[in-house]
C-alpha cells in the first residue's frame, strides 16, 4: 500500500538526509531514485519538475515542448553520470477521478477483481474503459468493512500522454495522480502505469535485482541466524558456569553434612555427660536421702542404671524416698522385698536411673 502525500515528503526528505553521508561517487549511482516528475496539462504545454533537497518538488525551467525537456535531461545525464533518470507522469486534477468508497473486509483478497465489477456502479466508466488503481484507506472492525479510495483515469486520455512521451523519448517508470499545493504537484503514491507501457528491464539490471536481491536474503539469513548463534554461545557459557557451581554445591552440601554430623555427635555427648550426675553426687544424694537405720550391702552401675542392695526396716518407703530426689528417676525394686529371719530387716533391691528432671521426658 503507498504512503500518503505527508509520509511520501518525509520520506523523500530522509532519504536526502541518508545521501548525505553517501560519497559523491556513490551518490551517483543513486540518482535515478530521485524521480523527475513530468505533466502535460494540454496538448501544447508540458511541465516538469524534481525533487530538491528538503524533499518538496520545484520545476526544472519553463519547457513548451517535450524534445525541449529531453535535451535538458541529456545535459541532466552528463552532469550527474547517471545513466538512467527516473521519469513519473503526473496526472493532475482533472485529469483522473479520485473516489472512496466502503466495501465487505471478506472482499480483500480480490480487491482488485471485486472493484473492477463496482466501476459501473460507482463511476460514469466500466472497467474496460479506464486504468485504475486502489489502496486501503482504513479498516473498520467494527463494521467489518474497508475504506478503499479508487483512482481512474481514461484509457483513451493515458494511451495519448504516453505515446506523446514515447515519440520524445521520454518513457516514464510510473503513472501517478498528484494534488497541487500551490503550483507544486504532491504525488498520491500510486502506479497507474499499464503493463504494456512499462520499460523492459535490461540484462544487466535484471541481474543487479537478482544480485541485490541474494544480498538481501543473505542479509535476512544473517539476521535471523546471529541472534541464534549469540544465544546458543551465551547458553553454552551459562551450562558451563552451572556445572561449576553444581559441582561446588555439591562438595558444600557434603562439607555441611558433615559438620551437621560433627556437631550432632557433640551435640549429643555433651548433653548424655550434662544429663547425667556425676557418680559423686550420686553417691552423696544416696546418703542423705536413706534413712539412718537402712544399710547397702551392694552397689552398682552400668549404661546409666544404678542398682543398691540392703536392709531396711521398712523397704517399701525407700522408693517413695529415692523418686523425691531430683536425680533419681524410674525408682523401683528389682525383687521382692524379704525379711532377714536374724535381724528381723527386709532386704531390697531397687534400681533407678541417673537423670536430671529437666531432661526426664514428660
Amino acid at each position: 500500500m503507498a504512503l500518503p502525500p505527508a509520509w511520501q515528503r518525509f520520506w523523500h526528505w530522509w532519504q536526502d538526509q541518508l545521501s548525505q553521508a553517501i560519497p559523491q561517487q556513490l551518490r551517483s549511482w543513486f540518482s535515478h531514485r530521485q524521480p523527475i516528475l513530468i505533466a502535460l496539462p494540454s496538448e501544447e504545454e508540458l511541465q516538469a519538475w524534481q525533487w530538491e533537497g528538503r524533499g518538496q518538488a520545484v520545476p526544472l525551467r519553463p519547457l513548451a515542448q517535450p524534445s525541449g525537456l529531453e535535451a535538458m535531461l541529456s545535459s541532466l545525464r552528463a552532469r550527474e553520470s547517471a545513466e538512467e533518470v527516473s521519469f513519473t507522469l503526473v496526472l493532475l486534477p482533472g485529469q483522473y477521478l479520485r473516489k472512496t468508497i466502503l466495501l465487505p473486509s471478506a472482499v480483500e483478497e480480490n480487491l482488485r477483481q471485486v472493484i473492477a465489477f463496482e466501476l459501473d456502479r460507482q463511476t460514469p466508466f466500466s472497467a474496460d474503459q479506464v486504468y485504475f488503481t486502489s489502496r486501503i484507506v482504513e479498516r473498520l472492525p467494527a463494521s467489518r468493512q474497508l475504506k478503499v479510495e479508487i483512482v481512474l483515469t481514461p484509457r483513451a486520455f493515458l494511451d495519448a500522454q504516453l505515446t506523446r512521451l514515447h515519440q520524445a523519448n521520454l518513457k516514464p517508470h510510473r503513472v501517478d495522480a498528484a494534488l497541487l499545493e500551490g503550483q507544486t504537484p504532491v504525488p498520491l503514491g500510486l502506479d497507474l502505469l499499464p503493463s504494456r507501457w512499462r520499460p523492459r528491464e535490461t540484462r544487466w539490471q535484471k541481474r543487479l535485482d537478482w544480485s541485490l536481491a541474494g544480498v538481501l536474503a543473505a542479509l535476512l539469513g544473517l539476521a535471523l541466524a546471529l541472534p541464534l548463534v549469540m544465544q546458543h554461545r551465551i547458553l553454552s557459557a551459562l551450562e558451563a558456569q552451572v556445572a561449576q557451581l553444581r559441582k561446588a554445591a555439591q562438595a558444600s552440601s557434603a562439607l555441611q553434612q558433615q559438620v551437621t554430623a560433627l556437631e550432632q555427635a557433640a551435640r549429643f555427648g555433651i548433653t548424655r555427660k550434662q544429663a547425667t550426675p556425676p557418680m559423686i553426687v550420686a553417691i552423696e544424694e544416696l546418703a542423705q536421702r536413706l534413712p539412718q537405720d537402712t544399710w547397702l550391702t551392694g552397689f552398682s552401675y552400668r549404661n546409666g542404671e544404678l542398682r543398691i542392695d540392703g536392709s531396711s526396716p521398712n523397704a517399701s518407703k525407700l522408693i517413695e524416698i529415692l523418686e523425691s530426689s531430683p536425680i533419681f528417676q524410674n525408682t523401683h525394686f528389682v525383687s521382692p522385698v524379704t525379711q532377714d529371719r536374724n535381724t528381723g530387716l527386709e532386704r531390697f533391691q531397687i534400681s533407678m536411673t541417673l537423670g536430671y528432671e529437666r531432661d526426664a521426658p514428660k
